[in-house]
């Protein structure tokens, strides 16, 4: 009887854990395109960061990321976004995803650095997860490199169902779906606007 207890505590806690750690939600996991880096941070070991080169504007695409409702054209697995309140640079937010489960986050970012800073607010503290999303002027005039670093830790009865190489193999996976996502929604978003310029350019007389 004691096993068994065990081992649903064990599955229903990996469970709980695997969503609060997937807080966007994308299905799966792609091999990262040329031009996404993922690598651990040589500051703190909880922390995964990662890069990539994004057209645009950095303000534009910081911009553009600020306006919630997009996050379902970026995010292929969120399916609705409600916001709850918002005052100032902070918000809080649910999305939602196809399945029905949904993700509360605390926003609080910072515009002056074109920062997107959010933390998960319900995993009863078994885990700590935040992340934040910078939006830098690249090189390359119009071009953007976005900086993301995401911190996942477990905390209490969490660490006896899933270990710190599990947790960072799973940082891993959604830093880099994360800007997967955020590059290709980009990216079609340059191709459609250099195609509607196009035409508009033909059209004219």
């Amino acid at each position: 009887m004691l096993c068994s207890a065990r081992a649903l505590l064990v599955e229903s806690g990996m469970r709980r854990i695997l969503v609060i750690l997937l807080l966007l939600g994308c299905d799966g996991v792609e091999a990262a395109p040329p031009g996404v880096r993922i690598y651990q941070s040589p500051a703190d070991r909880s922390i995964t960061e990662g890069e990539t080169i994004i057209p645009g504007d950095a303000g534009e695409t910081y911009a553009r990321v600020l306006d919630y409702t997009k996050w379902t054209e970026i995010f292929p697995n969120i399916a609705k976004v409600v916001v709850t309140s918002r005052k100032g640079n902070e918000a809080r937010v649910t999305f939602v995803k196809p399945d029905g489960n949904q993700d509360n986050l605390h926003f609080n970012n910072q515009p002056a650095a074109r920062m997107v800073w959010f933390e998960d607010t319900g995993n009863g503290g078994r885990v700590e997860v935040w992340a934040e999303i910078v939006f830098i002027p690249g090189t390359e005039p119009k071009t953007t490199r976005v900086h993301a670093r995401i911190y996942a830790d477990v905390h209490g009865i969490a660490t006896l169902v899933v270990g710190s190489g599990d947790v960072r193999k799973m940082r891993e996976q959604k830093i880099e779906s994360d800007l997967v996502a955020i590059r290709g929604y980009f990216q079609r978003l340059a191709s459609s606007q250099a195609a509607s310029g196009a035409t508009a350019h033909t059209a004219a007389p």
